[in-house]
Formats: C-alpha cells, sequence, structure tokens
C-alpha cells in the first residue's frame, strides 16, 4: 500500500512539474504576428505576377522578425527565376535559443531551393520538402508567410 501510495505521489509530483514547465515554455503572453492581423490592417496579397517581379530582383532581404536573422537572396547571374541563392547575413539573436515555438519552426530551405510561382502563392522546394509561401504588402512593406506555420508571420521582405 505505501508503495503504491508513494508511485501516485511521484507521478502527481511529475505531472504537476510538467504542466509548470510547458507554462513556463509556451506562456499565454506570447505573440506572434498572423496573417489575419496583417489583413485586418489592410496588406494585401500579392499576385502571381507581382510575385513574378519581386523573383525578378536581384536581392531580396528576407528578415526573421522574431530572431533578427538576415538571408539575402540573390537571383543567379544566368538570370533564371526559380534558382536563387540564400545567403545568410545576421546570425539569430539569442531569443531563439530559449523559445521552443521558434526551435520548433522548420527552416528556410538551403539555397539550392527552386522557386516557382503557382496561382497568388511562391512554391519554394528543395527536393526533400516544399513550402507554400503567401505574401502581404502595403505601403512598400512586405510580409511572407509559410503554410508550415499556421498562420504566423515570421518574415518581412525587403527589395534592395
Amino acid at each position: 500500500m505505501r508503495l503504491y501510495k508513494f508511485k501516485i505521489g511521484l507521478l502527481s509530483l511529475l505531472l504537476l512539474s510538467a504542466s509548470s514547465i510547458n507554462s513556463y515554455v509556451f506562456a499565454d503572453g506570447e505573440h506572434f504576428l498572423t496573417v489575419d492581423e496583417l489583413l485586418k490592417a489592410g496588406f494585401t496579397q500579392l499576385t502571381g505576377l507581382q510575385l513574378i517581379e519581386l523573383l525578378n530582383e536581384k536581392e531580396v532581404e528576407v528578415r526573421d522578425i522574431e530572431t533578427d536573422a538576415v538571408y539575402i537572396s540573390v537571383r543567379n547571374e544566368d538570370g533564371s527565376l526559380d534558382n536563387r541563392k540564400i545567403e545568410k547575413e545576421k546570425s539569430q539573436s539569442m531569443k531563439y535559443l530559449l523559445n521552443a515555438k521558434l526551435l520548433a519552426r522548420a527552416p528556410l530551405l538551403s539555397e539550392n531551393a527552386k522557386y516557382e510561382v503557382s496561382g497568388d502563392e511562391l512554391i519554394s522546394k528543395d527536393g526533400i520538402r516544399t513550402y507554400h509561401i503567401k505574401f502581404y504588402e502595403k505601403q512598400g512593406r512586405m510580409f511572407g508567410a509559410r503554410d508550415i506555420d499556421n498562420g504566423n508571420v515570421f518574415y518581412e521582405l525587403t527589395v534592395k
């Protein structure tokens, strides 16, 4: 009987500890920018033609708005639209390493990724993974939201 009570007590303690850790890591006050918020603020989704124009740009800076990591997307010398390379410009902040939700996000695709426009979204694939990305713009500010980020917006784009 004593062993049974001990096991119940230990299990309760473990569940309580796990619950408090979980509420600390996934704090209710944490908030990420969402597509719904962009639309409510008057941002509009870019059309397929606007996406093609964006791919035609020589250089596009992609900034992770949660970690401050900066990536430069550069069009290939041959002028092709489907191949751009990503150069990392600035490393991620320590905030990234301390946040389980940010660590759980899928990374950007490798520099060998292929890009194509389908409808009003950009499809990015590297042979293993495929991301569908929609872009939103208002008065020159652009944001990108990937399908795998559950409606959260993590990327801001600037054409250089």
